[in-house]
């Protein structure tokens, strides 16, 4: 007699410890790669806000601004928005995302904007880290 649940467990060659370790480590992986996904929209967020923040002043600077550099301020403000709407899309708390912007737009020389760019270049590549070892388990 043969039990037609038999043919859709997967015990036949792994025990059951074993297969419930592997569904709670791919579990953890999972949330670990999106968990890096979130930090990698923050920080380009923070980049965004950043760059918006050095244009919209640029604008401000100089008497003769034109009409080009304060459309350029309002763009990079644009893409900065949505750059956070899609971090809070993606599970990004307000809180993670105001402090984020907050500290982006308060440092606007050139070593803040590397740090910030080093920081979102550097989730990004945990991301693929991450996805890539997904793909293997």
């Amino acid at each position: 007699m043969q039990f037609p649940w038999k043919n859709i467990l997967p015990f036949k060659t792994i025990s059951i410890k074993k297969w419930l370790k592997e569904i709670k480590l791919k579990r953890k992986e999972e949330e670990r790669l999106q968990n890096a996904e979130v930090h990698a929209a923050i920080s380009v967020a923070g980049v965004a806000a950043a760059l918006a923040a050095i244009a919209a002043e640029n604008s401000k600077k100089d008497e003769s601004s034109t009409a080009k550099e304060a459309a350029i301020a309002s763009a990079a403000a644009l893409v900065a928005a949505k750059c956070a709407q899609v971090a809070e899309a993606m599970g990004a708390k307000r809180e993670q995302l105001s402090s984020a912007i907050g500290s982006a737009m308060s440092g606007t020389n050139a070593s803040d904007i590397v740090t910030l760019t080093a920081a979102a270049t550097t989730c990004k590549f945990l991301q693929l880290f991450f996805c890539r070892n997904m793909r293997s388990v």
